[in-house]
């Protein structure tokens, strides 16, 4: 498997109803592999590196995801595992984050909340691996030093700003709406859109003043995404590697 694919950013999806993995992957706007068990996941586990990790607990073959969520925290410790079921047993919350799981999701699933509850578990895990360094495609946010690094060169970034950029890493691939980015940087200040256009603007242009490869996107009616600028292509490389671990798998 080609090194790329390691950082392509995807998420995994465990769940024996293909209408649950289509939908987390349209609500989160990000390409996720889709597997009917977790053992699937664990053979494929030397090519694999999601940011994320959803699990269904009444998986095909009998499987139980929550029996797999101490391996699959171990296999991928900065890839937060969100348990979900429809299953109304209240105690299976509770088993859950015993073994493991970083949060736990009710179905139906709804796109605000599963888009926010993975953001915010990655920030944690983030946070939690106080990581001096953040890194999306060829650009490096340096938290020491305020400095946003590239092929291009070095900028210092203004307090905002690194708000903003580290909350778009922070989302690695995700559609982030613009409510969301008013809420975690300025939290219950009112803030206007103009204002935060004009912030934005300054994030995209210290990344192009940095580097070819990475941009921030506007998707229509949805939000912002910060994206490698051959998104298309990677997206036809991670189809590919999909088609690769199904042929692997059977």
């Amino acid at each position: 498997m080609e090194e790329i694919y390691k950082k392509l950013p995807y998420t995994i999806t465990i769940d024996d109803d293909l209408v649950v993995c289509k939908l987390i992957e349209d609500m989160l706007g990000l390409k996720t592999f889709s597997f009917s068990t977790a053992s699937e996941v664990i053979h494929n586990k030397d090519v694999l590196n999601p940011i994320g990790i959803f699990v269904d607990v009444h998986l095909a073959n009998q499987e139980c995801g929550l029996d797999f969520i101490p391996e699959l925290v171990s296999l991928w410790p900065s890839a937060p595992v969100i348990a979900m079921t429809s299953d109304t047993n209240a105690t299976l919350i509770s088993q859950a984050l015993t073994a493991g799981a970083h949060d736990f999701i009710l179905k139906p699933l709804r796109a605000e909340e599963t888009t926010a509850r993975l953001n915010a578990r990655r920030e944690e895990l983030q946070k939690r691996n106080d990581k001096k360094q953040l890194n999306f495609g060829d650009i490096v946010y340096d938290r020491q030093y305020k400095t946003l690094s590239g092929p291009n060169g070095k900028k210092f970034i203004s307090p905002r700003e690194q708000e903003i950029l580290t909350f778009f890493i922070g989302s690695n691939g995700s559609v982030i709406k613009k409510n969301d980015i008013k809420r975690h940087v300025w939290g219950s200040i009112a803030v206007s859109d103009n204002a935060l256009d004009r912030k934005i603007f300054e994030v995209r242009k210290a990344i192009k003043s940095v580097s070819n490869n990475v941009e921030i996107k506007s998707i229509y009616s949805k939000g912002l995404i910060l994206q490698l600028k051959n998104h298309n292509e990677n997206k036809v490389l991670l189809d590919d590697m999909e088609l690769k671990i199904n042929r692997i798998t059977i």
